[in-house]
Order: C-alpha cells, then sequence, then structure tokens
C-alpha cells in the first residue's frame, strides 16, 4: 500500500512538473512575440488578416456555404483561426452568420502547438 501511494506521488510529482515547465515556456514564448510586437509587425499581422478577410467575404459574396475546415485548410490556417476572422468579419458588419452545423470532433485541442503535446 505504501508503495502504491509513493509510486502515486510520483506521478503527480512527474505530472506538475511537466506541467510548470509547459507554462513557463508558454509565458516565456507569448512575452518573446509581445516584445517583437512594432508596429511593422502589428501592420503586417492586419494586411494578413485582411487578405483572408477578403478571400472569406468573396466566397460570401458569392453565395458559397462557408465549410470551415475546408476553406481553412485551402488557406493554410486553423479551423480555429477561420472562426476568429469570420466572427471578426461579424462584428465589423460584414458579414453576418446565420447557422451553423457542428459535427463530433477529434477529441485533440487544435489551438495548443505541437511541443505543447505528450509524445
Amino acid at each position: 500500500m505504501e508503495k502504491e501511494r509513493t509510486d502515486h506521488s510520483e506521478e503527480v510529482a512527474d505530472l506538475c512538473a511537466r506541467v510548470a515547465a509547459r507554462l513557463i515556456d508558454s509565458i516565456t514564448r507569448t512575452a518573446q512575440i509581445a516584445s517583437s510586437a512594432t508596429p511593422e509587425m502589428r501592420e503586417l499581422m492586419q494586411q494578413w488578416i485582411d487578405l483572408i478577410g477578403k478571400e472569406i467575404l468573396n466566397r460570401v459574396n458569392t453565395g458559397e456555404e462557408i465549410a470551415v475546415e475546408e476553406i481553412a485548410r485551402s488557406i493554410g490556417i486553423t479551423p480555429s483561426s477561420l472562426l476568429s476572422i469570420l466572427l471578426a468579419l461579424q462584428r465589423g458588419g460584414q458579414t453576418s452568420i446565420t447557422h451553423v452545423r457542428c459535427v463530433p470532433g477529434s477529441g485533440h485541442n487544435e489551438d495548443l502547438c505541437h511541443c505543447m503535446m505528450e509524445d
């Protein structure tokens, strides 16, 4: 019984250490990105988002249904990023989201960098 507790405690301690290491890594990366957010970088990012927004609006204006996963893949972004841009377009009054159809997910958090995943 004592051996089981020791093993379980070691597992918990190891898990906590990995979580802490990932948090520190994430904070460090965020700080690095924030420190490089110069006006020029912000402008480039806005131009990129505007280009993707125009691509989405072109499809909306032709009456094409927005197949999130398919369009995201064709543009080279994640479905979450495409949805974020769609919401920004709606907030800006450039489009109106009238319906959403959902299916079961993959069970993987696509917003997590692969570097944060367990091997």
